[in-house]
């Protein structure tokens, strides 16, 4: 079972709408706003790897997400 964490970086102003639209995604089991470089980190659950694939295509798609770095869980 795939688990990792999303680093989510936001274009400024838009960190609300990311984090609601983030929040109601299927497989994001918490999201938190964050110090330092990412706007967000957010710990996901997804099977199989695919459907991973799928999740953060749906994170990078949200209108104000600049970019992001995946971290799975070993």
């Amino acid at each position: 079972m795939p688990k990792a964490f999303i680093m989510i970086d936001v274009i400024p102003g838009r960190e609300e709408e990311v984090l609601e639209t983030a929040k109601k995604l299927a497989g994001v089991k918490m999201i938190y706003p964050v110090t330092g470089d990412p706007d967000f980190v957010a710990f996901v659950d997804a099977e199989p790897y695919e459907e991973f694939a799928v999740m953060l295509s749906s994170i990078r798609e949200i209108p104000g997400v600049r970019d992001t770095e995946s971290l799975l869980v070993l």
